[in-house]
């Protein structure tokens, strides 16, 4: 990061961390309250609602190599009439003769030429009944869409907040980097979603993880000027020390 931009983000984290204190003096005796899920439903996934907020970090040497690794270099994969309905349906908006098609055998993690695949089209719409099903039948939950983002990232841009609860509870990977280089985490911050936000922190995700860049969430929402979000970070167990020098 140049200093240019450096000092910017120490003096917005700075007078985000003076604000942040001003209107909460509790926040001095730091104890986090846990928020209600949006869907209790998704409570029958393996994650608890209370998870720890991990206290992680920055990934070490080898762990970093292998984030900078290419993307999701899968090909297509052989498509049987019903898999190409069901990515027809997804990319059109029929949402229930998409579920038909999952529930008739349509194969889950069927993969075209464009890299589209039935999970991450489900979980960009925020479709919680054709995620959960597609989870159920072993979907694989990582795989990046044709929009260059996971299904968990695609959910976090977009602000699809039960859709990502959903798919941190059935194990997907709050780490993993779209083509972007942005975890699902950042992607919400840098988008605005505070809620979001919270929820991948009370459900595990680390508070000092680092996308491509080296920046860590409290970084990048700094620097899109996300108020909400850097409070929430800050308030989670940010370091504001090492902002912009990671």
């Amino acid at each position: 990061m140049k200093a240019g931009r450096r000092s910017r983000t120490l003096l917005t984290l700075g007078a985000a961390a003076v604000g942040l204190l001003a209107a909460h003096p509790a926040l001095l005796n730091t104890a986090r309250a846990d928020i209600g899920d949006a869907d209790p439903a998704l409570r029958s996934f393996a994650r608890p609602a209370s998870a720890p907020v991990a206290r992680q970090g920055p990934a070490d040497p080898q762990a970093w190599e292998r984030r900078t690794r290419g993307p999701d270099r899968l090909g297509p994969t052989p498509l049987r009439d019903g898999d190409l309905a069901l990515l027809q349906a997804l990319r059109g908006g029929l949402w229930a003769e998409a579920l038909q098609r999952v529930k008739a055998g349509a194969a889950v993690n069927a993969r075209d030429e464009r890299g589209s695949h039935p999970l991450a089209l489900a979980a960009a719409a925020g479709q919680d009944e054709l995620v959960r099903d597609m989870v159920r039948r072993g979907a694989v939950l990582d795989r990046i869409g044709e929009d260059g983002f996971t299904p968990l990232g695609a959910a976090a841009w977009r602000g699809h907040r039960t859709t990502a609860q959903l798919l941190l509870r059935a194990g997907a990977d709050p780490a993993a980097w779209g083509h972007n280089g942005h975890p699902p985490m950042h992607l919400a911050a840098l988008a605005g979603h505070a809620e979001l936000v919270e929820d991948f922190l009370r459900l595990g995700s680390p508070i000092e993880l680092l996308n491509r860049a080296r920046e860590t969430a409290l970084d990048v929402a700094a620097n899109a000027n996300q108020d909400r979000a850097m409070d929430l970070l800050i308030q989670g167990g940010a370091d504001m020390t090492k902002a912009g020098r990671r």
